[in-house]
């Protein structure tokens, strides 16, 4: 809250700050690089994740020794070998065994019997055996400096840094005479860019360059960060392209992120006799390819005007030289920009979901799973973590490995990164952020602001409110709600009704394998509850361990609390806590695992901002019904039209009823009916905490927020 109110009152020193970043922001993007810093050799650096070498090999026995010796001599040491083969037929197959052999401990390897048809299907097949969270596809007919891995692994320290590539040099045939290099290839965009290093946007770099011309013409000179679940590599229709399948993959990966270079690594692309620019050019496939890369573009990309007119110029040049017979009014057969203008009204706008910090918490935690949802579907995500905690690894993990996460050594920067990002909307869940994003933005009205307010307000002292209300209700294009009581801090008609939307929580459904009790020493027929929640005193874990304690000195059989989460009430109960029956495990990511094993969830708060907990929807996902308290929308969310998943139980002027509580928990152990008929429900109340409807809901507000402002991109101008 501070920073945002300093933000705000030191708005012209701000504006002189970011007018200097911005300086320079030219042609040749200099100031862009300076946003994100330029990284220089990784030489001393303690960053060294495993980088997972795909080689796809076809019928290049004449390459192979070279490409292999350039891979397994690096200077970078921390990285695996995936040997692959497309039934070549060659001699391939014994010099791939050969070097398995020389290397066994990080060298595994795949060779089809049967060719698969095509490149991209034995990229899909090395991304599934990769355990590494770097790629490198090294084509079996190149090779590269020793200094390779070491130079592009290093930028990659950036976590937002989707890509990172280095200088390329064209070679002729088994001689491997030098053709010509990446500089004299991309020319015609830039003549001095790529001889210095940067790091850049990729909605800059795609606007100034990479729409116009795939600027890693060898996807052996990139390394890239494991796509994960990326949706590209499940269409048919890219696994079968034959000329810009790479680059499509490129525009997919990069999206919502950052692209880093150097020219102090060398990769060399061979070039053969049958993939010559003169084969190329003189072939529909390669203007209906380069088609299907526009479409891409305008449906993935903020396209700033007149982009698609240099990409057609470019085409144009192409077919007047290599297609001399073929009039140029024949290449919208194959090139049509009226389809491709038309595919520019669906795309969905660029977001940035803004966290507080990467902690354990509902709030902490939501906007990583709604990123992941919105990803999912369609949109460019950036997740932007303030730091304000130190990260949890575990909850770091929960963000999809598409999904770039961004981190600046100045908050300050972020209204120029915004731009430069192609930013269009920015979304926030934390009272702190959303002060400090509408005190930094305030004299904009790009991009558009989106509020979900988890709970924190009606709980804000009336003086913090009164200077923090004024900044939302200026600046917020939509404020979202999960629980009625959410609104108490707020005068709707300030925001207008129409900008002010009610969408309940909702998480994603996935496979659930339970925790095997025996792990824990729990018995089989032993009634465990689970309560899992920040460590604070108003999540009564004390009165939790009180309740069980009594509860399990009348029970017929044996009762255990296990308890997740980290805060000072962990550190301090576990410390004086004795009893075996009570298990303090922690942070644990896969809290569904934990639900499943136990028998009923547990949640016993008397937190007064508590509205939509999503711990809860994770128990009902996890098969397990709820012991609650009677706060916020817990009772609906348990409602079925056949009674409760589960059980809510009152406060008692916001104190837990001890005894009362107890009395439940041994009722649990002994009426066995009671708790099936709740276990029955589980199924019916899960059901309403559909996440399809939530990225539907969320998708209408981010579309509806772009449209007010007059720019939705079906306008694009060519």
């Amino acid at each position: 809250m501070h920073e945002a109110i300093f933000v705000r009152l030191k708005g012209g020193l701000r504006r002189r700050y970011l007018r200097a970043l911005s300086a320079g922001q030219g042609r040749g993007l200099d100031g862009s690089s300076r946003l994100y810093g330029i990284h220089s050799s990784s030489e001393g650096r303690t960053f060294r994740p495993l980088v997972s070498v795909i080689v796809p090999n076809f019928r290049h026995e004449r390459f192979l020794r070279r490409r292999l010796d350039s891979i397994y001599g690096q200077t970078y040491d921390n990285f695996e070998v995936i040997l692959l083969d497309d039934a070549s037929g060659d001699g391939s197959v014994p010099i791939l065994q050969e070097y398995a052999e020389r290397h066994p401990r990080i060298t595994r390897c795949c060779f089809n019997e049967l060719n698969s048809g095509g490149v991209f299907s034995q990229w899909r097949r090395g991304l599934t055996m990769a355990k590494g969270d770097l790629i490198w596809m090294a084509e079996s007919d190149d090779y590269c400096s020793e200094n390779f891995l070491a130079e592009l692994v290093a930028p990659f320290e950036n976590q937002a840094v989707m890509l990172s590539y280095c200088r390329s040099v064209f070679v002729k045939g088994e001689a491997e005479e030098q053709i010509w290099s990446i500089e004299e290839f991309l020319a015609e965009l830039d003549p001095v860019l790529w001889k210095a290093p940067f790091t850049l946007s990729a909605h800059r770099l795609v606007n100034f360059a990479w729409a116009m011309k795939n600027i890693v013409p060898n996807v052996s000179s990139a390394i890239f960060r494991h796509p994960g679940d990326l949706e590209l590599l499940r269409d048919e229709s890219w696994a079968r392209m034959r000329i810009c399948g790479d680059w499509v993959f490129y525009l997919h990966l990069i999206r919502g992120g950052l692209v880093s270079y150097t020219a102090a690594a060398t990769n060399f692309y061979r070039i053969h006799p049958d993939n010559t620019s003169v084969n190329t050019y003189s072939r529909d496939i390669y203007y209906q390819e380069h088609e299907r890369v526009a479409l891409e573009l305008v449906s993935l990309y903020r396209l700033q005007d007149g982009v698609l007119e240099r990409k057609r110029a470019i085409l144009e040049r192409h077919w007047e030289v290599h297609r001399p017979d073929l009039p140029l009014v024949e290449l919208p057969r194959l090139y049509d920009l009226d389809r491709i203008v038309a595919a520019a009204a669906q795309r969905k706008p660029n977001l940035m979901m803004v966290g507080f910090a990467l902690i354990a918490g509902g709030g902490e935690t939501f906007p990583i799973k709604l990123a992941n949802l919105m990803k999912a579907a369609g949109f460019a995500v950036t997740f932007f973590n303030c730091r304000h905690e130190k990260t949890e690894p575990g909850v770091r993990a929960m963000l999809r490995r598409d999904i770039p996460l961004l981190e600046l050594d100045e908050l300050h920067k972020l209204e120029v990164v915004v731009d430069d990002m192609g930013v269009e909307i920015l979304h926030s869940h934390h009272a702190w952020v959303d002060a400090t994003l509408c005190a930094l933005f305030e004299d904009k009205r790009e991009p558009r602001l989106v509020v979900s307010a988890h709970g924190m307000y009606e709980m804000m002292p009336a003086a913090n409110l009164a200077d923090t209300l004024p900044l939302l209700e200026n600046r917020v294009d939509t404020l979202v709600y999960t629980t009625d009581k959410n609104l108490q801090a707020f005068d709707v008609q300030k925001f207008g009704v129409e900008h002010v939307v009610k969408i309940g929580n909702a998480l994603d459904v996935f496979p659930v394998t339970p925790i095997a009790r025996a792990e824990l020493g729990i018995g089989e027929d032993d009634f465990v509850l689970c309560l899992v929640s920040r460590a604070i005193p108003e999540k009564a874990w004390a009165e939790a361990i009180e309740a069980v304690r009594i509860a399990a000195s009348a029970a017929s059989r044996p009762i255990h609390l296990v308890l997740i989460g980290e805060g000072d009430e962990y550190t301090r109960l576990k410390a004086v806590v004795t009893e075996s029956y009570i298990h303090f495990l922690g942070f644990r990511a896969n809290i569904r695992d934990y639900f499943a094993m136990a028998d009923i969830g547990f949640l016993p708060s008397r937190f007064k901002g508590e509205s939509f907990p999503l711990v809860l929807i994770d128990c009902l996902h996890a098969g397990r019904p709820m012991l609650a308290s009677r706060i916020g929308e817990i009772p609906a969310m348990l409602a079925t039209d056949e009674g409760d998943a589960g059980f809510v139980f009152d406060l008692e002027d916001w104190q837990v009823p001890i005894d009362a509580l107890a009395e439940l928990i041994r009722r649990y152990t002994d009426d066995r009916a009671f708790y099936q008929a709740q276990l029955d429900r589980v199924a019916i109340a899960a059901h309403k905490f559909d996440p399809d409807a939530l990225q539907a809901q969320y998708a209408n507000v981010y579309m509806r927020a772009r449209s007010r402002d007059g720019r939705q991109r079906a306008e694009m101008v060519v």
